[in-house]
């Protein structure tokens, strides 16, 4: 079942470009782990497939500053101002009450999102929704690793084809993976153990990656997008059931 589970965790993050940790996280408990020493595995798993992702879908990644806003300079700029910050604060708060948080918001979120699954008009983002988009999705990453969620959230919203959707995606991931490795080495919070631990379990992740990365390629957009709020919703869900049970 563990070996399935690990498996699915990767289908997931093929499928959608993120949620590996929805599934992946319970395994690791499963087999004895202490969340402690989760993100040390998880994170080289990250950086692996989103290069992968990226690869794969570099063709639909544009240098137009306005439509791929995740190069925007100031995304970029109030990105690392909201990872310092929420480095900062994964080490002095309880992490727990402001994810649970996060996971309410993403629920109420989703009522919206769900109207925009059959629209396909895209709007670009605007200056200042990226600077505040920036710094927002900075926080949660360096307190939670959630760079992906808030992302895909933003992309929804304006109504990114699935090509694009990918292309901006994986770019923004990129970027932000590279910041949050720099603090992880200055923060010292990398282990020996949990690369040993993620290469164990890459062969499986990756042969559910790409089952995921083919059955996203062979799928109508409208279906893709039910699909990412499908993610989205289980794991908030997940985040509230965890925090409770």
């Amino acid at each position: 079942m563990l070996i399935g589970l690990v498996i699915l965790a990767g289908f997931i993050k093929g499928f959608v470009g993120f949620g590996l940790s929805l599934v992946l996280i319970s395994v690791l408990i499963e087999a004895g782990i202490p969340p402690s020493q989760l993100l040390p595995i998880l994170v080289p798993l990250f950086i692996v497939l989103d290069i992968m992702l990226y690869f794969e879908n570099r063709k639909h990644v544009t240098l137009d500053f306005k439509e791929n806003f995740t190069l925007h300079p100031t995304t970029l700029m109030t990105l690392f101002i909201g990872l310092l910050i929420g480095t900062y604060l994964l080490t002095v708060t309880n992490v727990d009450i402001l994810k649970l948080g996060f996971a309410f918001l993403v629920l109420i979120v989703i009522f919206f999102l769900i109207g925009k699954v059959d629209t396909h008009q895209m709007r670009i983002p605007s200056e200042k929704s990226n600077g505040f988009f920036g710094i927002i999705t900075g926080l949660l990453t360096g307190l939670f690793t959630l760079n992906a969620a808030p992302t895909s959230i933003y992309l929804l919203f304006y109504q990114y084809p699935k090509e694009k959707y990918m292309g901006s995606l994986v770019t923004f991931i990129i970027f932000s993976d590279l910041l949050l490795v720099a603090v992880y080495l200055f923060k010292d919070l990398f282990t020996l153990s949990g690369f040993f631990t993620s290469s164990k379990l890459f062969v499986l992740v990756l042969l559910g990656f790409l089952i995921g990365s083919y059955g996203r390629r062979n799928i109508k957009g409208k279906y893709f997008k039910a699909f990412v709020i499908l993610i989205l919703a289980l794991n908030s869900l997940k985040i509230i059931f965890d925090y409770f049970f």
